[in-house]
């Protein structure tokens, strides 16, 4: 498997998994590779399955409006006739080389491209690590091995005619920055070589091409392998989206599939296919899919149902696996897909979307959502995965045993809890406006407004005890955090957020619900982080988060003055975890994640600020689905965040307060695919600041604009999203930490 170059996700990649109406806007091109037959004089065993592989995915993409033209099909043996791919040419290295500069020169920004290899793979030594973009932290390059491969070459460092990792990407790139999306799918892998019966690996011993054992020096942090888990790595991980047969110490397997409808190449035991592609192709036709995750997910189970007998290895998929397949977004509610195995289903969302312990939720069959097939109660929950158990089949609905079944959530079980106080009496005065603010709190927050359902409840007016605080002055309504005093100063530091009051209750119930239900939002965060094992724990073995600050010195200077890019060279003071630091203007803080374990988790790095803005510590994290893979022994993950107390764009105080950086490590699970948290971030309540209208905020900008709409018109730039920087290197317990501040200007 490679995937050194295939890290991200795209926004269009899938244009031709169904029948859009006008492709000519946004062309769909594909290079479909599928090497069967090798030179005889490099020893590389033949295959069977590519030409079929190859076969079924023109069949698949020509269905759905791609135009057969623009498909670009490097093969060999393909039978002739209307339902068998024309062949471009033999899979050589000059051919496939040719193919992709091609497209490359005609592709255009609205384009999307689609590669799709199935054939041998194998690995060689890296004999040049510093010419590297990304260096392989186990000291090899994974390679696709064309049509013409020949043997090792010590001479010239490498496998004669081969596809190596690091060219496939410049090719990708070369497209990529046209402007065109990828979706790149490999078939194959890159080490070991067995044969069980009909099944036969799609891989390469590099001893039988005579390649050296020995790999060149390896980076420092290479304990159990590379950084990665494949051979392909990027210089922009925003536009791209990756699924592999198997990961990089893994191998593909192709075997016997009979009973297709279309003709296929050979009969019986000679009639093979790629068991990933077989899987793929069959999500794929089902059409059920509503998301990239939802496609991986239904790969995956029917790979752990192994419909085609044997062994099978688990695929892997990169990239913003959370993006929706074009044209399944609006058909019936939202269902997240999801594998049941012995009356347990395995649900890939957690206590931080809603899946509680506790909670209830409907299950459906697959493609149909219609109706449900049962019920069931959620018995486990981690940050982004759970357990639904109790199930109860509905009278004549056909019971699902194993594999893909959606899940919606119908009732969520409420274990967190936030108070309200309403405004005290001395600001509710007779009068139109206590009417108003009387009646919004009511609707908002009362026993028919529904919050009590997610945990929020309303407590006695003034209590200074409750998780927010209302107060009405000033022709406002404020919404205060109990560790804040009230501030009704324009454009103060402290300035508290709120709402004018106005003459419509129903308007503002709506504003102040939404508000408060963000600060909850922000709070449950950070409530969870700090209830889960920290990483400090001597008697557990998990990775390992720390943080070092480096003051910005003159404690003097003005607090309006605008900090200088922080020097990744400082060496800052450690920073305790779950204890308030103080922190003020041009302040840096770095935090560092490393993972010695023998287990892969995923890194969710989130900051909440004062004002329930929640934000990844990195903006590039938004493209991977606001998570970071970070491998067994395989390094570290950095993040630098600058504390800006100054807003330098609008020239006014940014808030300040209690804030937080958040750092989830959550344990990969069998299906290999990375958990969506980007449905955490949600914008400041800045906004709502005197200093900045919410009409103003909103104006102009189509992100802005539905943000307006999600948040009932409450939006705003977050306190520290301008401010952050990043640096990169190289049965298990979750583990979090979380660091809390008391930004001071």
């Amino acid at each position: 498997m490679m995937k050194k170059y295939l890290m991200a996700g795209t926004a269009s990649a899938l244009l031709a998994l169904t029948a859009l109406p006008n492709l000519a806007e946004a062309k769909t091109r594909m290079l479909l590779i599928g090497v069967a037959d090798y030179n005889e004089d490099s020893g590389i065993r033949d295959l069977l399955g590519p030409r079929n592989d190859v076969s079924i995915m023109w069949r698949l993409f020509k269905s759905r409006g791609v135009d057969p033209k623009d498909i670009t099909v490097l093969s060999d043996g393909i039978p002739e006739g209307a339902e068998y791919p024309a062949m471009n040419g033999p899979a050589t290295i000059e051919n496939i080389r040719a193919a992709f500069d091609k497209i490359a020169a005609e592709t255009g920004p609205e384009d999307d491209f689609i590669f799709y290899y199935s054939g041998h793979g194998t690995r060689q030594p890296d004999n040049d690590p510093a010419a590297e973009i990304e260096p392989e932290a186990d000291g090899y390059d994974q390679v696709l091995l064309p049509s013409n491969t020949g043997p090792y070459d010590p001479t010239g460092g490498g496998i004669k005619n081969a596809l190596v990792d690091d060219e496939l990407g410049q090719k990708l790139d070369a497209i990529r920055a046209k402007g065109s999306f990828v979706w790149a799918i490999i078939d194959s892998c890159n080490s070991g070589t067995v044969t069980r019966g009909d099944s036969v690996t799609r891989s390469i011993d590099p001893a039988t091409l005579g390649v050296p054992d020995k790999p060149a020096a390896t980076t420092a942090n290479a304990t159990r392998g590379g950084t990665r888990k494949g051979a392909l790595s990027v210089t922009n991980q925003s536009d791209l989206v990756g699924f592999y047969a198997v990961d990089a110490f893994d191998e593909a397997i192709e075997r016997p599939f009979t009973g297709y409808s279309l003709p296929m190449v050979g009969d019986g035991k000679t009639q093979r296919m790629g068991v990933f592609t077989n899987a793929l192709h069959h999500a794929l036709t089902q059409g059920t899919a509503q998301t990239f995750a939802d496609l991986a997910r239904e790969i995956s189970a029917d790979l752990q149902t192994d419909r085609s007998g044997g062994r099978v290895p688990q695929p892997v998929f990169d990239g913003v696996l959370d993006r929706a397949v074009p044209g399944t977004a609006s058909k019936g509610p939202r269902l997240i897909t999801s594998i049941i195995t012995d009356d347990t289903v395995a649900v890939p969302q957690g206590v931080l979307h809603g899946f509680e312990e506790g909670s209830k939720v409907e299950l459906y069959a697959p493609g149909k959502s219609d109706a449900p097939v049962g019920k069931a109660i959620i018995v486990s929950a981690e940050a982004a995965s759970s357990q639904a158990g109790n199930i109860v089949w509905t009278d004549g609905a056909q019971k699902i045993t194993s594999g893909p079944i959606t899940v919606r959530l119908t009732e969520q079980a409420v274990s967190f809890r936030y108070a309200v106080s309403p405004p005290p009496a001395d600001d509710l005065k007779a009068g139109a406006e206590s009417d108003t603010v009387s009646k919004a709190v009511d609707l908002a927050f009362g026993k028919e407004s529904g919050a009590a359902e997610i945990g929020i409840n309303m407590g006695e007016p003034g209590n200074p005890d409750g998780d927010v605080l209302l107060r009405a002055q000033n022709g406002r309504l404020w919404i205060m955090r109990p560790d804040r005093p009230l501030d009704t100063k324009a454009g103060s530091f402290g300035e508290t957020p709120s709402i004018a009051i106005g003459d419509d209750p129903q308007k503002l119930a709506e504003k102040v619900k939404q508000a408060v239900w963000s600060l909850s939002r922000a709070e449950k965060l950070i409530r969870f982080a700090s209830s889960v094992g920290s990483s400090q724990d001597p008697n557990t073995d998990r990775p390992e988060i720390t943080a070092t600050i480096e003051r910005k010195g003159d404690k003097s200077s003005d607090p309006a003055s605008t900090c200088a890019k922080p020097d990744k060279n400082a060496q800052g003071k450690p920073l305790a975890a779950f204890s308030p630091q103080g922190v003020g203007n041009c302040d840096t803080v770095r935090f560092k994640i490393s993972n010695e374990t023998d287990q892969t988790y995923y890194i969710a790095a989130f900051y909440v600020d004062a004002l329930g803005g929640v934000m990844p510590l990195s903006s590039q994290d938004k493209a991977r689905g606001c998570v970071r893979t970070l491998y067994s022994g395989s390094g570290e993950v950095t993040y630098t965040i600058q504390i800006n107390t100054w807003d330098a764009k609008d020239k006014r105080p940014a808030a300040i307060g209690t804030e937080n950086a958040v750092i989830l490590a959550i344990p990969q699970d069998a299906s290999k695919i990375a958990p969506s948290m980007c449905s955490l971030i949600q914008p400041t309540l800045s906004a709502m600041q005197q200093t900045r209208s919410v009409e103003s905020a909103t104006r102009g900008s189509p992100q802005a604009k539905s943000l307006k709409n999600l948040l009932g018109g409450i939006t705003g730039s977050a306190t520290r999203g301008v401010t952050t920087y990043e640096d990169e290197a190289g049965g298990p317990a979750m583990t979090s930490s979380l660091f809390t501040f008391d930004v001071r200007p």
